[in-house]
């Protein structure tokens, strides 16, 4: 179901696939090696969700439509994710004020955070 903007859209799968893309740079190549899990952003003021899954790794298409029992989840606004995108907010703030939530394990998560600093 999107409800969000086709420009607001556009821009978060924009960024969603940067981050993609980032896993498969030669600096986390073995970061991410041997690394299966499917991760799924969550809008919560639009109800949208983007969802991709990784293999040994590798990255695999974005797919639109929420999904049951992902290993990793991140919600937040999709304001919130355009403010990241824009550098209007800091990561580490909107996770510490709640506004970026992720419920994943603590392996992962840190994983993660690298991946985004």
């Amino acid at each position: 179901m999107a409800n969000m903007d086709d420009e607001t859209r556009d821009e978060i799968i924009g960024s969603i696939n940067e981050t993609r893309e980032d896993m498969t740079k030669s600096n986390n190549i073995d970061r991410f090696k041997g690394w299966t899990r499917t991760i799924l952003y969550n809008f919560i003021d639009t109800d949208d969700f983007f969802s991709f899954e990784v293999v040994d790794g590798a990255p695999g298409p974005i797919v639109e439509g929420e999904i049951e029992s992902p290993d990793i989840r991140i919600r937040m606004s999709s304001e919130t994710m355009l403010k990241l995108i824009r550098g209007q907010l800091n990561g580490m703030v909107a996770f510490t004020t709640g506004k970026v939530k992720v419920k994943a394990s603590m392996s992962d998560f840190s994983k993660l955070q690298k991946l985004f600093s």
